[in-house]
């Protein structure tokens, strides 16, 4: 594995519980200071300063959470539509479980949460 670009921050979710989706949010090129997001219990990996040349090891990064944590079957996506498109990862983000946002949308913490609970009413184990 080759060295990644993008810098990253994960936020384990703060309850523990028997299931626990992952939410990757893709910031694209913008140098952003990645802070604990916490929200209900999500676990949160934002990636900041992601390029298409970093798709294997994002791969691996999403992967690694999903196994620690257990949340294979459920890692959602949210981020600019360039860095989405170039990082959904086939068979481990579904185009189903993918939102796209616009940069200032992104920085906008409470529009973050509205996405989650859009997230929420797709998935009815959740």
């Amino acid at each position: 594995m080759k060295k990644q670009k993008f810098s990253y921050h994960f936020t384990p979710a703060g309850i523990t519980s028997n299931f626990v989706p992952l939410l990757v949010i893709l910031y694209a090129k913008e140098d952003i200071d990645l802070k604990d997001f916490e929200y209900k219990m999500w676990n949160v990996l934002q990636v900041c300063s992601y390029d298409r040349e970093d798709k294997e090891n994002l791969q691996e990064l999403i992967i690694e959470y999903s196994e620690t944590y257990e949340c294979e079957e459920y890692v959602f996506a949210y981020g600019d539509i360039g860095a989405i498109e170039g990082g959904v990862l086939e068979g481990i983000i579904s185009k189903e479980n993918t939102l796209y946002a616009s940069s200032s949308e992104l920085n906008d913490r409470e529009k973050i949460k509205k996405v989650l609970d859009e997230f929420e009413k797709m998935s009815p184990e959740l």
